[in-house]
């Protein structure tokens, strides 16, 4: 009987190293596997940071349609520079700190012809995955170039056709209803057909960068 344990004994601790062996084998498998993808992830995934743009034009929206004492809480507050440059720099309807400014922002977006504006950016906007990528290569290329290059924030505006393009310290506005595309019907009224053929998506980024650059020209 003493022996029959003996060799159950053995038995046992032949199956747990040779699992044990088994073990070792499948870790050190999957460290070899891993470590190629970790590199390559190290190597581009931290290269490139994502440009998200964010759709400031959706929060003023929300306030004009609605008269969201939220929304305009989120302009005031997580908004305040781009709300300062679209009230006093774009519109030029005063000084954003009147207690009246709101309202007239509010009054200015109601107009007719604005809501055709905000119709058509709704439509054609919806998505800007594309253009996300687009400026992530961009600054890319600005940041091989130049090591000190600060990536900006890039966000979204309706500016009721008037600048195409506001730029800052850091901070790059775009007005989408300047970029509907040549043959939307509103812009045969303002520009020229040579004007027109820009006024697009694909011009976007180009518009962008290079408002940009001249800024931190100056």
């Amino acid at each position: 009987m003493p022996r029959i344990l003996t060799k159950i004994k053995t038995v046992k601790r032949h199956q747990t190293l040779f699992l044990l062996l088994v073990l070792l084998c499948v870790v050190g498998i999957g460290s070899w596997m891993l470590s190629p993808w970790d590199a390559l992830e190290k190597k581009w995934g931290s290269r490139q940071q994502e440009v998200v743009i964010d759709r400031y034009d959706r929060v003023l929206d929300e306030y004009v349609s609605l008269n969201s004492y939220t929304a305009l809480g989120r302009m005031n507050t997580q908004y305040p520079m781009e709300t300062k440059l679209l009230i006093e720099d774009v519109l030029k309807l005063g000084p954003v700190n009147d207690p009246n400014a709101e309202q007239r922002l509010r009054h200015y977006y109601l107009d007719s012809t604005v809501q055709v504006l905000l119709d058509e950016v709704h439509r054609q906007y919806g998505d800007m995955s594309d253009i996300e990528a687009d400026f992530s290569r961009a600054f890319e290329e600005l940041k091989q170039k130049d090591p000190n290059f600060r990536t900006p924030h890039v966000y979204t505006q309706v500016s009721c056709l008037n600048q195409s393009i506001v730029v800052g310290d850091t901070l790059i506005g775009i007005s989408l209803d300047k970029y509907l595309g040549a043959d939307f019907p509103l812009y045969a009224d303002f520009y020229t057909p040579e004007q027109r053929a820009q006024m697009n998506r694909e011009s976007i980024v180009r518009d962008a960068i290079n408002a940009y650059m001249q800024f931190l020209g100056n």
